[in-house]
């Protein structure tokens, strides 16, 4: 019986990766169940017995993005002052869309599908608190608020995927895009000083 189950985990996450590698690749509507399968060398049947829909599967995905996303930027700036946390988390993003298909076609699909994408469920809360950190120990400026702050950073990362979307990778990306954060959340300060600086 366990055997059995870890079979059908197993051919479900097939299914999935399968998967967002084509609503990656090709979006929503695009992307068919018989490329899925093909795709993931198994039949219509295997699919059709794990998710109801093609709107199933794509929940799925989005699910599953969201929790590498989660994963990973919890663990991220969580020994960093405030505002150096906000830009180890914006740069942690890039490198999930760089490196996680899984992470991209849950952010394209919730785009399609007009749900509640990850940036917004799962990075924003995460910024949210070291920006609060900052605003509560008097880091930012008289003039700058909380909300301010968070609102910058969701522009810059949501600028970081559409650049990716539209462009070609930079060369040393995540280094250019951690100097752009820096050189933006300079502002913020109370001081000015650079955010790397210890808080």
């Amino acid at each position: 019986m366990a055997r059995q189950q870890e079979r059908s985990a197993r051919t479900r996450a097939s299914l999935i990766a399968a998967a967002a590698q084509h609503f990656d690749d090709a979006g929503y509507n695009s992307t068919s169940l018989a490329q899925v399968c093909e795709t993931a060398q198994m039949s219509v049947g295997a699919i059709t017995f794990h998710f109801a829909s093609k709107a199933d599967l794509a929940d799925a995905v989005e699910h599953e993005g969201k929790t590498r996303a989660r994963t990973v930027l919890e663990s991220t700036g969580t020994a960093a002052a405030a505002l150096k946390a906000v830009v180890q988390l914006t740069v942690a993003f890039a490198e999930l869309l760089e490196n996680d298909v899984m992470v991209r076609a849950a952010l394209r699909l919730a785009h399609e599908r007009t749900t509640t994408d990850l940036l917004t469920e799962v990075w924003l809360p995460a910024v949210a608190s070291p920006v609060g950190q900052a605003y509560a120990l008097g880091l930012l400026g008289a003039d700058v608020s909380a909300g301010d702050v968070v609102d910058l950073a969701e522009y810059l990362a949501r600028g970081a995927e559409a650049r990716w979307r539209t462009s070609p990778p930079l060369p040393h990306h995540s280094r250019r895009l951690e100097r752009v954060c820096e050189l933006a959340l300079r502002g913020v300060r109370l001081d000015g000083h650079d955010v790397t600086a210890t808080s």
